[in-house]
């Protein structure tokens, strides 16, 4: 088994909770803190893009990235069924919903296939 290291995963997660929390803190400011996730996604993927342009990302922050998509991935479950259960709420409000959820979901991860086919 390969040593864990420590450091990387530190600034990796301090990387993701600094873009998440910023954008929280922006779309604050103008009244929509709903779309602070999928902003803070969407400006980490942008900054990483141009980064990628310019230099090479760093073979530690891709690995750790890759465990932490891997080991996280269960924790989506409860997700979902809060999401089912908020659904069933929802009434007339569910189409807008679906766009935003089906936006907000399979944009960024079409974007990560992007990323993940041309840098493999």
């Amino acid at each position: 088994m390969k040593e864990i290291d420590w450091t990387a995963w530190f600034y990796t997660i301090l990387l993701i909770v600094v873009f998440r929390e910023g954008a929280v803190a922006i779309t604050t400011f103008f009244q929509h803190p709903e779309l602070g996730n999928l902003v803070g996604l969407i400006s980490l993927l942008s900054v990483l893009l141009i980064w990628r342009k310019f230099r090479k990302i760093s073979n530690r922050l891709i690995d750790t990235n890759n465990r932490i998509m891997k080991e996280s991935s269960f924790a989506f479950l409860p997700i979902c069924a809060g999401s089912l259960i908020m659904l069933v709420h929802l009434g007339k409000e569910i189409p807008v919903f679906l766009f935003i959820l089906t936006l907000s979901t399979l944009l960024p991860l079409w974007i990560y296939a992007k990323m993940a086919k041309r840098w493999l």
